[in-house]
């Protein structure tokens, strides 16, 4: 009795399957932003280059005026040398956060409005249950609603913003 009565409530579930990451990936309002995102960047790593080249001349002249420099003078350089080194590594990790974060946030915003829509399909469409396709090992394409959640996805209407590095 209990064995057919848990099939029956197995048979019962009517079942989804999305593909979260491909509809975050492939969304052209997040591609479009990235590409921003990336074309800003730009100035920023043109900067964090000019800085590396100057610190590795700072680097060669400190290893060439070994000789020449008295110990307290070449302690002098090396100190300087590795503070401007911190410092600059410092601002390349809050960089490289701000834009971490930044992407996680569009990110979030974008599972927001796809998990609006999957209550929605779910709610008209009575499925009981809804899983992420990493969730599971095989299941018929029948059940896969990326497509069509997809397609719901571009027809809404929502802003993707990111602060810049410098206003942060």
């Amino acid at each position: 009795f209990l064995t057919n009565l848990f099939c029956y409530s197995l048979f019962a579930q009517t079942i989804a399957i999305v593909n979260v990451q491909s509809l975050i990936d492939n969304n052209n309002q997040y591609i479009e932003i990235i590409n921003k995102m990336e074309n800003t960047q730009k100035k920023y790593l043109d900067n964090f280059k000019t800085i590396e080249n100057d610190l590795s001349l700072l680097l060669d002249e400190i290893n060439e005026s070994k000789l020449i420099l008295s110990n307290e003078e070449l302690n002098q350089k090396i100190d300087n040398y590795n503070y401007e080194m911190q410092q600059f590594n410092m601002i390349v990790d809050k960089f490289n956060l701000h834009y971490q974060n930044e992407i996680y946030n569009l990110r979030e915003n974008i599972l927001k409005e796809i998990i609006l829509l999957l209550e929605k399909y779910a709610s008209d469409n009575k499925i009981d249950l809804i899983l992420d396709s990493t969730s599971y090992l095989i299941a018929s394409n029948s059940l896969n609603i990326t497509n069509y959640i997809s397609e719901e996805l571009k027809k809404t209407n929502f802003k993707l913003e990111y602060d810049d590095f410098e206003t942060n």
